[in-house]
């Protein structure tokens, strides 16, 4: 059960960070060019020495059983996903569909989940999230492109997963597992420096959030926002998502702060990076961050109905 307390500071917290990036957006302090360079540092540096950090942990070297049960846990939800997405009566364009489809299948996990993680359950919660969020990362990049677009037939199989294997994340997972496993000792400068920089990961990456939000907002039809299809994708992401994931888990044995991690990262709203792939597979980047901006809104509400 999450502390009621616990959750609302960091809620708050989370709001905070967004209204900054909202308020540097809007005093001109930011821009398109500060958002990508902050982007690429987040995803290129400053995550990946987060997730080393996490998984160089002494006492998390002997749960490989609780990481395979993880793995699968997020293999079984994204195969739940799209069926229950199939079965959804979504009344809206094919060009619009399978965009939907990604929002409900992709959380915002690095960028929002894994701060809330962490000021809730420690190192240890962000080490059971990224192994969790495994199966979508390489999801992500075998499969992103055919979501965006329907024409396409994706970059391959491959070609995909070459690049999940060369992904800054995952290669921060495999080296801080692999030190830990070999009990690599690193010098404390060293240690301390990875510390100091992935500290740097939760207040960047939710001003990043708000001022993509900003711009998400400036662009949005209020009428769009709310219409039918945003709403049943959004609420999808928000709701049935993790209580698929709750399933999953109870199914398969976890409990306690693996099975927190694994719900609270698939409770979280519609991952930023959807716009990027919108934009670089030419599909509905209107109907994409109007997604991203109101599951994102949403969720401050929606996390209290999932609480266990």
């Amino acid at each position: 059960m999450i502390d009621t307390a616990v959750l609302m500071r960091a809620e708050m917290q989370v709001f905070l960070y967004f209204a900054l990036g909202i308020l540097l957006k809007k005093i001109h302090m930011t821009g398109p060019r500060e958002d990508q360079f902050l982007s690429e540092l987040l995803m290129g540096l400053i995550m990946p020495l987060n997730v080393f950090a996490a998984f160089y942990q002494p006492s998390y070297a002997g749960e490989l059983a609780v990481g395979g049960l993880l793995i699968l846990g997020g293999i079984l939800v994204i195969l739940l996903t799209l069926l229950a997405a199939r079965l959804l009566p979504l009344p809206i364009p094919a060009d619009k569909k399978r965009i939907a489809e990604f929002c409900m299948l992709m959380s915002n996990g690095s960028m929002i989940g894994l701060p809330l993680i962490e000021a809730l359950y420690g190192m240890q919660g962000v080490f059971y999230a990224n192994i969790f969020m495994t199966p979508t990362r390489v999801l992500t990049n075998v499969a992103g492109q055919r979501f965006f677009d329907p024409g396409s037939r994706g970059n391959g199989f491959k070609k995909g997963l070459a690049q999940s294997i060369s992904n800054p994340l995952m290669i921060g997972m495999a080296a801080g597992f692999l030190f830990n496993l070999l009990g690599v000792p690193l010098p404390s400068p060293v240690m301390n420096v990875c510390n100091g920089i992935s500290g740097c990961m939760s207040p960047l990456a939710l001003i990043l959030v708000g001022s993509a939000l900003c711009d998400t907002f400036s662009k949005a039809a209020f009428r769009q926002m709310f219409s039918l299809p945003v709403l049943l994708a959004c609420l999808f992401r928000l709701l049935a998502s993790p209580w698929l994931t709750l399933l999953a888990c109870t199914m398969l044995g976890l409990t306690g702060t693996q099975r927190a991690a694994a719900v609270l990262i698939n409770a979280m709203p519609v991952t930023t990076t959807a716009v990027i792939f919108c934009q670089k597979y030419h599909g509905d980047t209107r109907f994409t961050s109007i997604c991203t901006f109101v599951s994102t809104i949403l969720s401050f509400a929606t996390l209290w109905l999932i609480r266990f």
